[in-house]
């Protein structure tokens, strides 16, 4: 009996659990109030069982089964009494798994504490988790899953914004290349009139010279002209003079006659003095003109420099700029950009290196040897610090070197060459004066040093550092350089007064080397 399903005790009328259930003469069973009421519906005279249609006159009189309800009532107790088995039917379906309860208070686990990060039950809640955030898991996760609505439609407002930037960001950023293209040809174009405007005023100003001094000329010509004709009659008078006999005579006349060719002054204006005034005024305006092109044009590009890599593309490019691999995003993906270098193989100076620093490889390596090398003196040799510098001065169109690098510490940087050489202070050493900048590894980081301040630098480690020059902009930037890819670790941007030279310090682990790099 205990393993008949439930549907064995269901009344075919109400489809329900048997109430009251009564048992026809053919053996089927119903409600008792089921039956009654579908005979009462039924033809009058005819009652017949609704399953097996067998037909029943006169009409039974019914009662209830008592057996059948004390064997529903056992089985009732019997299924209570047995932990419910997993539902089997066509499809797999999860293992079942009983209600877990509380240890202590043998209640059901419905709250959750996030503050113990633990399931609890209604009286867990009041007493060990007084003040903590409890709630019912299925509310907050409701709660929860309003919450995600609300980001999933952010994200895909911000998916859709981008998308649509995406769409629009090449076409918005060639009007802002145009518009400034049309702009800047517009200035050059006024700026072309202006000094058009300023040839024509100036040839203007020296046709009117030209013609104020043949007239000056004419006069001048004139002039000479009656001075001729009257150290003419002078020379007459002197030869007159010269054949007169009587002494007395002699006297008087060649005192007038001498009085009068002395006061004969040659008064000219020389053309050369003028014109060379007027030379050195134009000379001033194009020295004048050339000073504000390169002052602007500097200006232009340190004010660019976030767009540093487009602004410069062909100017790059017309000066025989390499190409460079920069990663800006996983390591699969790179773009290519035009790198801020041009061919430059500088060497190291003999005459700047350390007594204990050896120069091999075509003066490309540097290494710091324990032995003494026996330099001779030199002016620009360092004498306390580990440090040597090229010999190539750095000045106007960019530059891009590479240096690779073993040991513990290292600085690399550049120099004016007033750095001092022979003190054992700051002013010999490399970062840590006016004259320099220096990029030290420190063992654990890199930091920029200048005039003796050091800015900390959140960049990893790199055994291959790139270092970019514009001594004219004013642009000093350093790279960490790994199989071809390089990364910005700082960039400087000052105004530097001179030419520079690549420099480089070592610190006191012997065997650390320094290569100059031959880039391809």
């Amino acid at each position: 009996m205990s393993s008949c399903p439930p549907e064995i005790f269901s009344c075919s009328v109400c489809l329900e659990i048997l109430c009251d259930p009564a048992t026809l003469p053919c053996g089927h069973s119903y409600c008792l109030q089921c039956i009654q009421k579908h005979w009462d519906k039924a033809a009058k005279g005819v009652y017949s069982c609704p399953q097996c249609r067998q037909v029943f006159n006169p009409r039974p009189s019914l009662g209830r089964n008592n057996m059948l309800m004390e064997a529903m009532k056992k089985l009732s107790v019997r299924e209570q009494d047995r932990p419910p088995s997993p539902v089997c039917g066509l499809y797999p379906q999860l293992p079942y798994s009983s209600p877990e309860l509380c240890s202590l208070h043998h209640q059901l686990l419905e709250l959750y504490c996030f503050d113990d990060k633990e399931r609890v039950c209604d009286e867990c809640s009041f007493l060990g988790h007084k003040g903590h955030r409890v709630v019912r898991p299925d509310e907050e996760k409701n709660e929860k899953q309003q919450e995600l609505a609300q980001m999933k439609a952010m994200v895909q407002k911000c998916i859709h914004d981008r998308e649509r930037i995406i769409q629009t960001l090449p076409q918005t950023f060639q009007n802002a290349i145009q518009d400034l293209q049309r702009d800047s040809l517009g200035i050059y174009t006024e700026a072309m009139k202006c000094v058009e405007s300023m040839n024509s005023h100036v040839t203007e100003l020296l046709q009117n010279y030209e013609s104020s001094y043949y007239n000056r000329i004419e006069d001048q010509r004139y002039r000479l002209q009656q001075e001729i004709c009257q150290l003419y009659k002078q020379e007459e008078e002197l030869n007159r003079m010269a054949n007169t006999e009587d002494s007395i005579q002699f006297l008087n006349v060649s005192r007038r006659s001498l009085s009068q060719v002395g006061s004969a002054e040659l008064q000219i204006s020389q053309p050369e003095a003028e014109a060379s005034r007027i030379r050195s005024a134009i000379g001033a305006f194009g020295e004048g003109l050339q000073v504000l092109f390169k002052g602007s044009l500097a200006n232009i590009f340190r004010t660019g420099k976030t767009l540093f890599n487009w602004a410069l593309l062909p100017f790059l490019q017309h000066q025989n700029m390499i190409h460079i691999t920069i990663v800006t995003g996983p390591a699969n993906t790179s773009e290519q950009w035009p790198f801020f270098s041009v061919r430059f193989q500088p060497t190291l100076d003999h005459n700047s290196a350390y007594r204990h620093i050896r120069l091999s490889d075509g003066d490309r390596k540097a290494t710091l040897r324990a032995e003494n090398q026996n330099y001779p003196e030199h002016a620009e040799r360092f004498l306390y610090w580990r440090q040597v510098i090229c010999r190539e001065p750095l000045a106007g169109s960019p530059y891009y070197w590479e240096v690779e690098w073993t040991g513990q510490k290292v600085t690399i940087g550049v120099a004016y060459k007033e750095m001092g050489r022979s003190t054992s202070d700051d002013s010999s050493r490399i970062g840590h004066n006016e004259h320099s900048w220096g990029l030290y590894w420190s063992g654990s980081a890199f930091s920029l040093w200048h005039a003796g301040k050091e800015t900390a630098l959140a960049a990893p480690k790199a055994h291959c550092i790139g270092i970019y020059l514009d001594q004219q902009a004013g642009v000093l930037a350093f790279y960490r350089v790994l199989h071809k890819e390089a990364h910005q670790i700082c960039c400087v941007e000052t105004e530097f007064s001179g030419p520079l030279f690549p420099s480089f310090r070592f610190w006191s682990a012997m065997g650390s080397t320094i290569t100059l790099c031959q880039l391809d």
